[in-house]
């Protein structure tokens, strides 16, 4: 097969394969730190989505929508052929050898990208799965690198993965895990803690972003070469934040702004809970007039049923509510309002704070071990307890009544956002990293050949 997906762009230079949501914005913007550097970078996408198709990033699609075609920048490796695919591809093998489409160059390179494909999962000897799909990728490319985004699902599929199918030999191994559930709460979990463990003892280097996940791993077992031989250091999901373009999206002052509260995530899971916010909005409406507070991303059903329930027709009036939005939509939200509100029971350090201290809102998060050693209650952000909606509602007060409060965190939040989260700074050190990483992958591959 010789197609563009599957020339390197850079012949010779390191080969890095991610895994993980193929939707998710921090997959996009972790990857992009290495656009125009010499990596030749593909993403194994998982099957929760197809990414967007503006994002020029080599991606290998597990879920699809009806009639996808593939490309240059897109391999379709799932759902698994089934025994009559494997039949079609065969008569479309045949039919290619006795030249049939050799006059049209485009069908002819589509059709075998996906000939070749069906044949190679079939060859296998393994039953058609995601994991199969993973595993024929990663012996025909051959990466230096795998790095999987976030411990559930990307590292236990690849864990999986690399058991089952025995790939050990082949690329180091970057084991990401992001804030909130992945290690924080689910190493309290019965089904999950034995994961965690063989992840750490498994992979070959650790990547987190906040200092508590550093910690909690290497005294679950992880080898301190693993953090320091190369290392990241704390470093959000995302990979920091453009912070120039970020300072253009305002000029304005909190207090100067209208009245406007927004909150990025009315959702409930077990790391946030959406209902404390609602009783604590409800108990001191009078209080904080007048105001708007926009609710997004309010996509769960019974969270949708309780904000109709408990929100009397005038409260609602100015407490819209809104569904998916994508990031440049949230974030020009948070630009034009005085409050940010996210508070959470377990967190990494996020990137909704961050965000909000970026573009001069006032940020109401919570007092988290992963949050207090890096921002001030009053300096930088306002600390409430995500159950406790009598400090949520006393923060909010607070908040929409004090305009000297704001704005200071405002100004101090220009200095201490250039020290948490600039990508610049950040893009630096993964391009040292990686390079580092794929020298050692490379001096193992010429030890295990002589």
């Amino acid at each position: 097969m010789n197609s563009d997906f599957d020339q390197d762009v850079y012949p010779g230079r390191p080969r890095i394969l991610f895994i993980g949501f193929p939707e998710s914005s921090h997959t996009h913007s972790w990857i992009d730190l290495l656009a125009d550097t010499a990596f030749n970078v593909r993403l194994f996408g998982l099957p929760s989505a197809e990414p967007p198709a503006e994002w020029a990033v080599k991606t290998y699609l597990t879920k699809v929508a009806d009639g996808r075609w593939d490309s240059p920048t897109r391999r379709t490796v799932f759902p698994p052929p089934d025994s009559s695919a494997i039949s079609l591809a065969a008569a479309a093998r045949s039919a290619l050898n006795r030249g049939m489409a050799s006059g049209v160059p485009i069908v002819r390179s589509i059709v075998e990208t996906g000939i070749g494909f069906t044949e190679r999962l079939a060859k296998t000897g393994h039953t058609a799965t995601i994991e199969a799909a993973l595993a024929v990728v990663i012996k025909e490319w051959k990466p230096d690198i795998i790095h999987t985004l976030g411990f559930d699902s990307a590292s236990y599929f690849y864990l999986r993965v690399r058991k089952e199918f025995k790939l050990e030999t082949i690329g180091r191994w970057i084991a990401q895990a992001r804030g909130g559930p992945d290690l924080a709460l689910q190493r309290y979990s019965p089904a999950y803690r034995p994961l965690i463990e063989e992840v750490l003892g498994t992979c070959d280097h650790f990547i987190a972003d906040n200092e508590p996940n550093y910690s909690y791993a290497l005294s679950a077992g992880l080898k301190e070469e693993k953090v320091s031989n190369p290392g990241m250091g704390v470093v959000s999901g995302a990979g920091g934040m453009d912070l120039e373009a970020m300072r253009r999206m305002w000029s304005l002052l909190p207090s100067k702004r209208e009245r406007v509260i927004v909150w990025p995530k009315a959702y409930e899971l077990y790391t946030s809970k959406a209902m404390p916010v609602f009783e604590a909005i409800l108990n001191v409406w009078d209080r904080i007039q007048p105001c708007r507070i926009e609710m997004l991303w309010m996509v769960q059903s019974d969270v949708q049923i309780w904000y109709e329930k408990l929100f009397p027709p005038h409260i609602k009036a100015h407490c819209p509510s809104y569904g998916r939005l994508s990031r440049e939509e949230t974030l020009q939200r948070v630009a034009s309002a005085r409050v940010m509100i996210a508070p959470s029971l377990s967190d990494g350090i996020p990137n909704t704070m961050m965000e909000a201290m970026a573009l001069g809102a006032a940020p109401l998060v919570s007092p988290l071990d992963t949050i207090t050693p890096v921002v001030r209650h009053e300096e930088n952000v306002f600390f409430a307890r995500n159950l406790y909606p009598d400090e949520l509602g006393d923060a909010l007060v607070r908040l929409m009544a004090d305009d000297d409060l704001v704005d200071r965190m405002a100004e101090n939040n220009l200095v201490r956002i250039q020290e948490l989260a600039d990508r610049r700074a950040v893009k630096r050190r993964a391009l040292v990293y990686y390079d580092e990483i794929a020298r050692q992958a490379q001096r193992i591959s010429q030890q295990s050949e002589i």
